[in-house]
């Protein structure tokens, strides 16, 4: 899955290499939020865990957690699904800034 993200989503996302376990965190690039990432990623029909979740204070608004439990062709799908939404969110961003491109993706995610 770490080589698919790889390949999928835009120059200045980090993925972490865990050495066990079933998850990844993906930091996300420079101007893309976890919680537009989500909304986004949901109205497309895939789940992520934003990063805001696993935090008291809010922290992390530039992660999401990705199960990599299994993989096969849906779930290589999604990934280059989500790459291409975060590139769209990071180019809007870039743009609008980071909460007018989030409702802008969401609204095209939905359609």
């Amino acid at each position: 899955m770490a080589q698919a993200i790889a390949r999928a989503f835009p120059t200045g996302t980090r993925v972490t290499r865990p050495a066990a376990g079933f998850v990844l965190w993906v930091e996300l690039p420079s101007g893309v939020d976890a919680l537009a990432l989500y909304d986004t990623a949901l109205r497309a029909g895939i789940s992520v865990a934003p990063g805001p979740v696993f935090s008291p204070a809010g922290g992390y608004r530039s992660h999401v957690r990705l199960t990599a439990a299994r993989w096969g062709e849906r779930e290589e799908a999604a990934v280059r699904t989500l790459g291409d939404l975060v590139t769209k969110l990071q180019r809007q961003s870039e743009r609008q800034g980071p909460k007018t491109a989030a409702k802008s993706v969401a609204k095209n995610a939905s359609r």
